[in-house]
């Protein structure tokens, strides 16, 4: 027992900055239903890529959705955006993107072909974005309010929130 002996470890207060987490979104006024970000602020360097997720929080019934995400073009660019697993079933969602370079809009189209139903609920990543910084300074992101969320009839449901997030570039 002679060669055992307790080490010094700084203790650190917990960061509670969770997104995703309903106590920390609802102090950022994100309230479900809703879209974020997960995360909501990612560091990087010029010419790194920064990886952001959209997520639809505490959803219900969803089979398909249009959501626009803004973010600044002089800053970012789109290097890839892949289906997320909200929407995953037996078969791969209905998956499509539109990216609008000169005014920064990627608009992510995605419709459930689930064999098991024909909606999606719950909280779950809809897409992964893979931005790509071009210069230093802080690129905001956006989930645009003109975000569409369709029930399986074509019947729009509400949001009550959409997120916003920071590419703070080095």
């Amino acid at each position: 027992m002679g060669w055992l002996s307790f080490m010094a470890c700084e203790v650190h207060d917990p960061i509670f900055d969770n997104s995703l987490d309903l106590e920390v979104a609802a102090s950022k006024g994100i309230v479900p239903p809703a879209i974020v970000f997960f995360p909501d602020r990612v560091e990087t360097t010029a010419g790194r890529p920064a990886h952001v997720d959209v997520y639809a929080m505490k959803v219900n019934n969803v089979g398909m959705a249009q959501i626009p995400v803004h973010y600044d073009a002089a800053k970012l660019s789109v290097k890839s955006v892949k289906a997320g697993s909200l929407f995953e079933d037996e078969n791969p969602p209905f998956f499509v993107t539109d990216n609008d370079t000169q005014n920064g809009i990627l608009t992510i189209y995605i419709t459930f072909l689930g064999g098991s139903g024909n909606a999606v609920g719950g909280t779950g990543d809809i897409a992964k974005i893979e931005f790509s910084a071009k210069s230093s300074g802080e690129a905001p992101i956006m989930i645009s309010q003109e975000s569409i969320i369709l029930d399986p009839k074509a019947n729009p449901l509400t949001l009550k929130a959409y997120g916003k997030g920071i590419i703070d570039v080095e």
